[in-house]
């Protein structure tokens, strides 16, 4: 029965790579390379499991068991909340843990020190810390309210983790639940390259951020004059306060910079990775908050509030802040006056 699983999984994983190379362009790179990374390293783990390898018996696969999967997990979903186009060296950090798992996994094959107690503890730490990293992809999902489809996965795979690293801290062995584990995190892997195909197909976006400056490739707004555009912009933003006007219009605000529109845009799009409408209701936002700190404004309803920072309507005023904040507005004004 499961090998049906690990030649389906395979099957539709190698079909998933196939897919995701064939449009890699129109994809942000370093999220295409992370999710890359983790499928491949899906795949090898599902086919190359301990105890039921699928091509070779008894054979040791430990580069691609869970610690590397964890990892690219973990920095898929932090690059996919995040707005960063070129993977940050600082980064390569998280790989340490994984990096230890290795190098005891080799010393302990080597010189066969099983119950070595500085062993012991050194899988202790690298397998907590794992731990954290799965503690911290799930907070991230349910905090940035994004992509909740990922936690069916997620969740059930740190748990079967959390339990092989208690028993591993009873029993000092990685054995105990080989069979649950095994059918487990082979199951969850062929389910997640199931519904990363299936989201690929129906809502690509929601798996991998589209690549910005494709729609600007032949432009001919150089980089230098593309900084001085983006200063200008914020200072009317943040010095003119042109957002406080509910009917501004793009056009208005590259008039009045004396460029194109499509300028403009690109600026907005490229170096400021927004769009105009979502820039103007951060800064509304941001403003709002501002306004509640000021006594002038002490006697005003929220929505007057509102309204003066450039909001027209109370429902896209409370979306926004909530997509921003997190709580409604209402509610962050509470937390305010308790502060004060």
């Amino acid at each position: 029965m499961l090998e049906i699983i690990q030649i389906i999984a395979l099957i539709q994983g190698l079909f998933l790579l196939s897919v995701l190379f064939v449009k890699q362009e129109s994809y942000k790179r370093v999220n295409f390379l992370l999710l890359l990374g983790t499928i491949i390293a899906i795949l090898l783990n599902i086919v190359g499991d301990d105890d039921f390898n699928l091509f070779f018996s008894n054979a040791n696969w430990y580069f691609f068991q869970s610690p590397l999967i964890i990892t690219l997990f973990f920095l898929l979903i932090k690059y996919h909340n995040s707005k960063q186009d070129k993977f940050q060296l600082r980064d390569f950090l998280y790989f340490i843990p994984y990096l230890f798992f290795i190098i005891l996994q080799i010393v302990e094959d080597i010189i066969d020190l099983v119950e070595n107690i500085w062993l012991i503890i050194g899988e202790t730490i690298a397998g907590v810390t794992l731990l954290v990293y799965l503690g911290y992809t799930i907070y991230d999902i349910i905090k940035n309210q994004k992509e909740r489809w990922m936690l069916f996965f997620i969740v059930p795979y740190a748990l079967l983790n959390l339990i092989d690293e208690a028993s591993f801290i009873v029993t000092k062995s990685h054995n105990n639940f080989s069979f649950l584990e095994s059918y487990g995190i082979i199951g969850l892997s062929a389910i997640l390259l199931y519904m990363i195909l299936f989201k690929l197909v129906v809502s690509p976006k929601s798996i991998l951020p589209k690549a910005d400056t494709k729609a600007y490739k032949t432009s001919s707004l150089s980089k230098s004059k593309a900084e001085l555009y983006k200063k200008e912009f914020l200072r009317l933003m943040e010095k003119e306060k042109l957002f406080t006007n509910s009917n501004i219009t793009v056009n208005q605000v590259a008039q009045k910079m004396g460029i194109p529109r499509q300028y403009l845009s690109e600026v907005l799009n490229v170096y400021l990775k927004s769009n105009f409408q979502d820039c103007m209701n951060k800064y509304r936002a941001e403003e709002f908050v501002a306004c509640l700190k000021n006594d002038k404004f002490k006697n005003y309803s929220i929505m007057g509030i509102a309204n003066e920072v450039g909001f027209k309507s109370k429902s896209s005023f409370n979306t926004t802040f909530k997509k921003i904040y997190g709580v409604t507005p209402s509610d962050f004004k509470k937390t305010q006056s308790t502060v004060i």
